[in-house]
């Protein structure tokens, strides 16, 4: 969906991180706690029709095709992961190219059992998750971009300190910075997640030396709600940042063509549940922004998906989604819906199969999208 323009730190990126998976990987033969997962996956998802009352217009589009491969490697002292995009489509409405992307990666070493050293290693409590968007709450993150430093001092406790870097070469996290010579602050977070068998919390702290984009968040996750009622687990938490912030790391909760928008906050308050029953699974989620008054954005998003399956290697899955503005001032935004219904096929162990049907509306706007995918995987 997104690209960076640092084509040529992008790509030593892709180099790094394929040698590291690579050389993992042929440890396989003599370190048995090596283990290895992928996946190839071919699909499109973006909207092929839509209209725009303002315009008075419907466009048809051509929806790209993607080419996706994640591989991950999980071992005693070193775990990796890349995952890349590549996107045929018509960018100019004329002409046909290829864009690709990184969407993610990352190392983590662990040169001692207490200690965990990582490069853009992304560690979320359980509590901060939203199963139907397939993503965690930014607030949550106790590691994030750049360096990441975990120690374990007692069982089932990380406690971690992060320094955020982008790896495009074009910021610096100044250590000293002085805001007479135009530079920020040091840019550092805390953050720790501590599991037991009834429970899981998590805590975190961001921009710890700017009093201007500092943030705190807690969540809590119950599996099995507190092992009372096993097939359900419920999350929550809440986040109060000094500035205006994103829920998510690719903003829009509801994207279907050009009806696409998220929630931003300074106090966040999310939640999500997870019910499972025999071939029913259902899931809810929301987030609330609490205080943070702007036009132009919405402030409460929630979203119910149930999964059913059909046949033995053939489920659905039909999805709500909801963007609503609750701060009525006279100029409240029209709510963003969003209703989904999807077929899976698992044509054995490795090869999956899947078609769906995505509609959005906002106020006489709205567009269509048909993703459709095969999915190789192990």
């Amino acid at each position: 969906m997104l690209i960076k323009k640092y084509k040529k730190v992008v790509f030593m990126k892709k180099i790094v991180s394929s040698l590291v998976a690579l050389a993992l990987a042929s440890g396989l033969s003599f370190a048995d706690d090596i283990k290895l997962s992928f996946y190839n996956k071919l699909y499109e998802e973006d909207a092929i029709v839509g209209h725009s009352e303002e315009a008075d217009k419907t466009k048809t589009d051509f929806p790209g095709i993607k080419e996706r491969m994640q591989a991950e490697v999980t071992s005693e002292k070193v775990d990796a992961l890349i995952k890349a995009t590549v996107t045929l489509d018509d960018y100019d409405d004329k002409h046909f190219g290829l864009k690709g992307k990184v969407n993610d990666w990352y190392v983590e070493f662990r040169p001692i059992n207490l200690v965990a050293l990582g490069l853009n290693t992304s560690v979320y409590p359980d509590g901060s998750a939203l199963p139907i968007y397939d993503d965690n709450v930014n607030a949550a993150d106790i590691g994030g971009s750049g360096f990441t430093a975990s120690v374990f001092p007692i069982e089932n406790l990380r406690i971690a300190i992060n320094a955020p870097v982008e790896f495009d070469n074009t910021e610096i996290n100044w250590v000293n910075g002085n805001k007479d010579d135009g530079q920020e602050k040091f840019n550092v977070g805390l953050g720790a997640i501590y599991a037991h068998e009834l429970f899981q919390a998590g805590v975190s702290v961001k921009d710890i030396a700017d009093s201007d984009q500092r943030q705190f968040a807690g969540y809590l996750n119950m599996p099995k709600l507190f092992g009372v009622f096993e097939p359900l687990t419920i999350g929550a938490g809440f986040a109060t940042s000094k500035c205006q912030r994103d829920v998510v790391s690719d903003n829009d909760l509801i994207s279907v063509g050009e009806l696409e928008a998220s929630v931003s906050y300074k106090n966040l308050l999310s939640a999500y549940l997870t019910l499972e029953l025999g071939k029913v699974s259902v899931n809810a989620e929301m987030a609330y922004n609490l205080g943070y008054d702007d036009a132009t954005v919405y402030d409460f998003y929630t979203a119910a998906s149930v999964s059913f399956g059909i046949m033995e290697n053939l489920s659905a899955t039909a999805t709500g989604k909801f963007l609503i503005d609750t701060k009525d001032k006279g100029d409240t935004l029209k709510a963003l819906t969003m209703g989904a219904f999807g077929l899976d096929y698992d044509i054995n162990d490795n090869n999956t199969v899947g078609a769906e049907f995505d509609f959005a509306k906002r106020d006489k706007d709205w567009a269509i999208a048909v993703p459709v995918y095969w999915k190789y995987h192990f």
